[in-house]
């Protein structure tokens, strides 16, 4: 059986997940016909073909953990969300899909892979799904497909064997975060969805030289400002940076996410969007810089070397305490504080000759004590929006609505449902 060394980039988190925080995600693509289950079992078969590095189990080899090659096949439950990854019911993958009605629903363990990472994979279920249930061969366009030959940048260590030598900009540094979960009790995790227009939001963004993530965390925390306008700390968005285009590496797999950090102090309360906007777009602008991205990464390649020579229950206990710590749910390192909320985008998504068969994509995370998570995807014209929290109260999704909508960025509503992403368990749990 084939085994293969843990890329730098992913020690963190696969070193780190603990019963507190187990990270992983999940996308749910509703389609516009009933789910034909036989059909999705061929699909995903012929489509993991083409993905062997998500063919795998995670596995302890003396004192490190591996990724061994997972002959098996990837599961398909029914129900909201996949089996409990790295279990026999999950065949021991850390991937797997489920069903419902209209909707498929895959799901990983984010120290695999991330969206970047994921999309292509579904997109590649999906097209052979839809080839057979509709019965007729779709355009591939933008589809990679079985048989044809996986470039070397999919499969490689997406770091050098030396980063280069570069300081980094002063750190954004605050004593401390405005924390939703001071203010509300966490109990059930619940997620509205929000369908905008694709053209009428971009021009929007446009006209406040933001981007669709910039803007939602403005948005937030302004309807954060006007929640709490007694507070005293700074409102705080981890925002998810996908940094590929730094490494040179826009094909790898693995979980290539760091977090932007995006701190609103409590002078700009009252402040309109198009100054939360600037204030966004400066402190992504500074934390985005090469020298920045390349400052992550050096800290990630030191901690493989920190971890050389520790026991497996030594690595497990430098790194579960400061992923729980560190209140983020989204990156390979400890946030230098907690946030008040985050926001992720994986970017437009084009689904080519597949996409007048979707209806719509929501994806949804472990949200980690971080109170409130929004994550964007699109389809067919629209953004589509999961904003996730861990309490039901509904004031903060219809305040962050209504500003929306005072500013002619008119929205359809749905929910609250519940946040479902698969369970996993940990490597050194005794086997279900």
């Amino acid at each position: 059986m084939g085994t293969t060394k843990l890329a730098p980039v992913s020690l963190a988190m696969f070193y780190g997940a603990n019963r507190d925080f187990a990270n992983a995600f999940s996308v749910r693509v509703t389609l516009k016909n009933l789910i034909e289950p036989e059909a999705l079992r061929r699909a995903l078969d012929k489509a993991m073909e083409r993905y062997p590095y998500f063919a795998v189990r995670l596995a302890a080899r003396g004192e490190e953990l591996v990724l061994e090659d997972n002959p098996l096949p990837v599961t398909i439950v029914k129900g909201p969300e996949p089996a409990k990854l790295n279990t026999a019911a999950s065949n021991y993958h850390l991937i797997g899909v489920s069903y419902e009605r209209t909707s498929v629903v895959f799901g990983a363990f984010h120290a695999l892979t991330d969206g970047a990472g994921a999309f292509p994979w579904i997109k590649t279920v999906l097209y052979y799904y839809l080839c057979e249930t509709e019965g007729k061969q779709l355009d591939p366009a933008g589809v990679r497909l079985a048989g044809e030959d996986i470039p070397a940048g999919e499969l490689e260590d997406p770091f050098p064997a030396q980063a280069p030598n570069m300081d980094a900009p002063p750190a954004p540094r605050w004593s401390g975060a405005f924390r939703i979960g001071d203010h509300a009790p966490v109990g059930r995790q619940r997620c509205w969805h929000i369908r905008i227009g694709e053209t009428s939001f971009m021009k929007y963004t446009r006209t406040q030289d933001g981007s669709p993530a910039t803007i939602t965390s403005a948005f937030m925390a302004k309807a954060l400002h006007a929640l709490y306008p007694d507070m005293t700390e700074p409102v705080v968005c981890g925002m998810a940076h996908n940094f590929r285009d730094v490494l040179g590496k826009p094909l790898a797999h693995q979980s290539i996410v760091r977090l932007i950090e995006l701190a609103y102090p409590p002078r700009l309360k009252g402040a309109d969007i198009e100054r939360l906007a600037i204030c966004s777009r400066g402190m992504v602008m500074l934390q985005s810089q090469p020298e920045a991205v390349w400052d992550t990464v050096q800290k990630q390649m030191d901690l493989e070397k920190q971890l050389e020579g520790l026991t497996l229950s030594e690595k497990f206990g430098l790194l579960r305490p400061a992923v729980t710590g560190a209140r983020t749910g989204i990156g390979n390192l400890p946030a230098s504080a907690p946030v008040s909320f985050k926001v992720s985008y994986v970017g437009r998504t084009d689904w080519g000759s597949m996409a007048n068969m979707i209806e719509s994509v929501h994806c949804s995370v472990t949200t980690d004590d971080s109170g409130i998570c929004i994550e964007i995807n699109t389809c067919n014209g629209y953004f589509d929006y999961c904003f996730m929290q861990e309490f039901e109260d509904d004031s903060y999704v219809n305040t962050f609505v209504d500003l929306l909508e005072s500013e002619g960025i008119y929205c359809t509503v749905s929910g609250p449902f519940d946040v479902h992403v698969p369970k996993m368990r940990l490597p050194d749990e005794p086997e279900e």
